[in-house]
């Protein structure tokens, strides 16, 4: 009798264990206010950014490091942050809740922006500065323009601000209720992407676009040669090392068969744990994944070790830090961020394609 239960609960470990190493980590709930917003995006986006300032300003890691540069960057003259600002005054620091950004290869946008809009004050704002216009559309469609930017924007009710530089979007998004089934939730790729995503609390980034998530890789596969990367943060990169070898392009090519999408997530606190999230096509191109990422991140460590002076740089303590897991359909590459380290990732470039 013992040595039967032995061989059972042996069995059941056995089996939870199996289970945790080859099963998909589970990812957060889409939130249904979240998913309602996404119709209002255009359908085939080349990536989806979503913010959610209203829980990131209730954080330690925002208050004590991201706060006042988040301040100083709203209040510089030009940006889009400060247009809206000016015209609603919602801000990042009080009213602006959330914001949605998509991005297209031919050029057009899609934001939306949630909180707390004043409109008396935007319309009677709006009419006695120059730098906006009112514009009336078909269908007795209003909206204003900011004339610098060419970004134009409505109210479509007291939360909700709708932004593009594509009038064509503008007026669709005009339509949209929240149980319409349109514009980004039609696209069946992206919307799995989005679902996967690991963290979706805080702050997101999603692609299913194959060039961007080329983009991404190329950038990876320049580390092996530590480009741009020497302890004062300047390229050391010749000229003659800019094109990719004909090695590269062909891991390129393949990883178009391979990926599915790409994420930037994270999970923020005190500190963020923040995610470089892989969607594969099956079990055997997440190994391949893992195996290319473990290839460039240890060719990076030996180029970067024999420039090495007595001090580490930036970018070595960012590849010390990096935490690579693969599951059955999914990649992740983890790094910490937190109050010692934010400074170094200020400094690199490591996820930005230059």
């Amino acid at each position: 009798m013992k040595t039967r239960f032995s061989i059972f609960y042996f069995a059941l470990i056995s089996a939870i264990l199996f289970a945790s190493c080859s099963n998909n980590p589970t990812p957060e709930k889409l939130p249904l206010s979240v998913k309602n917003n996404l119709n209002l995006l255009p359908e085939k986006p080349q990536f989806v950014m979503y913010i959610n300032f209203k829980y990131l300003r209730t954080t330690e890691f925002w208050k004590k490091n991201i706060a006042d540069s988040m301040l100083t960057s709203e209040n510089t003259f030009g940006s889009l942050l400060n247009v809206f600002k000016t015209a609603t005054g919602a801000t990042i620091s009080d009213g602006l809740d959330e914001i949605f950004f998509a991005n297209s290869w031919t050029g057009e946008n899609a934001i939306v922006m949630k909180g707390s809009f004043d409109k008396t004050k935007m319309t009677g704002f709006l009419s006695n500065d120059s730098l906006f216009e009112k514009v009336e559309g078909a269908n007795s469609f209003s909206y204003y323009k900011h004339k610098p930017s060419n970004t134009a924007f409505f109210l479509k009710d007291n939360f909700t601000l709708c932004a593009s530089n594509y009038t064509e979007q503008l007026a669709r998004m005009k339509d949209i209720s929240d149980t319409s089934n349109t514009g980004l939730v039609k696209n069946e790729e992206l919307m799995k992407a989005i679902n996967a995503i690991m963290y979706k609390e805080s702050l997101w980034l999603v692609s299913a676009e194959r060039m961007f998530i080329r983009g991404i890789f190329a950038n990876f596969i320049d580390m092996k040669s530590g480009k741009g990367f020497d302890k004062e943060g300047k390229d050391t990169t010749s000229v003659q090392q800019d094109s990719l070898s004909r090695t590269d392009e062909f891991i390129l090519n393949r990883l178009y068969e391979k990926v599915s999408s790409i994420s930037l997530n994270g999970k923020i606190k005190n500190e963020v744990d923040l995610v470089l999230q892989f969607e594969c096509a099956d079990r055997e191109s997440t190994l391949y994944v893992d195996k290319l990422f473990n290839g460039i991140i240890g060719l990076a460590k030996i180029s970067s070790a024999g420039r090495k002076d007595q001090k580490d740089t930036a970018f070595e303590k960012i590849l010390n830090d990096i935490n690579l897991q693969n599951f059955d359909n999914t990649f992740l590459l983890t790094m910490k961020i937190n109050s010692e380290n934010i400074q170094d990732f200020r400094n690199s470039n490591l996820l930005i394609n230059k």
